[in-house]
């Protein structure tokens, strides 16, 4: 199949309603692909027209790029070595997003540009790690489980059976506590006479003592 006729069975995949969730990511990441397109190739002219450093930032001050695109050319923003590596990691980087995100959706028949939205801009949109929108891909079965088993509970929540078993728990409760108030009394009568009977006892024994040295 030629890049036309893939062109074309891509736009017809976009336009269809059994995915407008696709259509949604597509149409977010060209908006933020090519506003970093805009503002890296904006920085590039006046890094080359002005000859001082080359700005990360947009017109709002706000860092645009990719982490290690800034970090590449925090090294010496002032020299272009510096920043057509940054540029290289760059290219570099979208190619194996490609590769390893949009291709390997494709050929699975994922959302291909919902997860490569995710992985590229997911970080700036929900502000987390990348790496988490891999964790919960890969452990997806027992997210789901987690939340089937949620929802199941919720649904068969009734609030008169909680608030009965909430009395039983109570009325159990109460009978306990005055069982160990029982207990407690039948123990303390029990401490109670073994003292006396502990005084009685040395008290015979005072009085032996005494009628022996009589």
């Amino acid at each position: 199949m030629g890049f036309k006729e893939n062109i074309g069975k891509e736009k017809q995949a976009l336009i269809s309603t059994r995915r407008p969730y696709e259509t949604a990511a597509f149409i977010i990441f060209s908006l933020l692909f090519l506003q970093q397109a805009f503002y890296l190739i904006r920085s590039t002219y006046l890094f080359a027209k002005n000859k001082t450093f080359f700005s990360l930032t947009n017109i709002t001050s706000v860092g645009n790029l990719q982490a290690f695109f800034n970090r590449t050319v925090f090294v010496d923003s002032t020299k272009w070595i510096w920043v057509i590596l940054a540029i290289s990691f760059l290219v570099l980087y979208y190619f194996l997003i490609y590769i390893f995100v949009w291709r390997y959706c494709k050929k699975r028949n994922l959302a291909k540009w919902t997860w490569t939205t995710l992985v590229v801009f997911g970080p700036a949109i929900f502000l987390m790690p990348a790496y988490m929108f891999y964790i919960i891909y890969v452990f997806r079965e027992y997210i789901f489980k987690f939340i089937k088993t949620v929802v199941e509970e919720y649904k068969a929540f009734d609030i008169n059976k909680m608030a009965k078993q909430e009395d039983e728990l109570l009325e159990i409760e109460k009978k306990e506590a005055l069982e160990r108030a029982k207990n407690k009394k039948a123990h303390d009568k029990v401490k109670e006479e073994e003292k006396k009977q502990k005084e009685l006892e040395k008290e015979e024994e005072k009085k032996k003592k005494e009628s022996e040295k009589e």
